[in-house]
């Protein structure tokens, strides 16, 4: 089973990029000043990566002073869209379910028109792990696509301390034109799946067929398999194997 990380990697690389050289370069331009920008203003660190030729641009803030880490100033070139360096200053089950969350964001932008993209965002809070004296930092990303074939050729992550501290993960994509909560990630995330989706997806994940689940819970075929759907499309995943991969890692079952 490939992990969420390598889903989410192979998602990103294998889009057709088709764009034109002169649109693709003035669209990493002005990507890389709004990096620069935001790491001017809030010492933070900016990662941009460029998903056509997978590779990322790195910002460091002073931020990255405190977390010893991106010691060059001067912008950084990696040749991977994973700011490695980062996550091993993070909690792992956190990073994790970032994974998760941008995976569910870019399939969700994907079905939003092309001029409304720039409105959506992921927004999350990430524990420093213990050797940081759990301080956590505030994570945002936004994805970038084309006009030609409206794929999505760079991402900006953007990162700085959180002030407001907690002690457990939260994630959430939302629209940043009008504050609405597109969907929000949390460790248990029991309002997500309703109880009944969960006892489905749980029977699911240990082999039981539509018919025995229907005899177990009582209810008719056709109900398990509604059900089923509505699993799928809240999770945004293919099928039901996927769901209960997703969801076994996010612990709702």
């Amino acid at each position: 089973m490939k992990n969420i990380q390598s889903d989410l990697n192979d998602q990103l690389l294998r889009q057709n990029f088709t764009s034109s050289e002169e649109k693709e370069k003035r669209q990493l331009e002005d990507c890389q000043e709004k990096a620069r920008n935001f790491v001017e203003l809030e010492n933070g660190i900016a990662v941009l990566s460029d998903l056509r030729n997978d590779k990322s641009y790195i910002y460091a803030g002073k931020f990255a002073d405190e977390l010893n880490i991106f010691k060059d100033k001067n912008i950084q070139e990696i040749e991977s869209i994973w700011e490695k360096e980062l996550f091993d200053q993070l909690n792992a089950e956190d990073v994790l379910q970032k994974h998760v969350l941008e995976l569910q964001f870019f399939q969700f932008i994907k079905t939003i028109p092309f001029e409304q993209r720039k409105d959506y965002c992921v927004i999350s809070r990430l524990r420093i792990s213990e050797k940081q004296n759990q301080k956590s930092l505030i994570h945002k990303m936004f994805y970038f696509s084309n006009s030609d074939n409206c794929n999505t050729e760079l991402s900006l992550c953007l990162y700085n301390f959180d002030f407001f501290q907690s002690d457990s993960y939260t994630g959430m994509i939302i629209n940043t034109a009008n504050g609405a909560i597109i969907y929000q990630a949390e460790v248990e995330n029991s309002a997500f799946l309703s109880v009944r989706e969960k006892e489905i997806l749980k029977m699911t994940q240990q082999g039981k067929k539509s018919k025995e689940i229907a005899e177990v819970l009582f209810i008719s075929i056709n109900t398990v398999n509604r059900h089923r759907q509505n699993i799928i499309e809240k999770m945004r995943v293919s099928n039901t194997t996927e769901a209960c991969t997703m969801a076994s890692r996010l612990k709702w079952i």
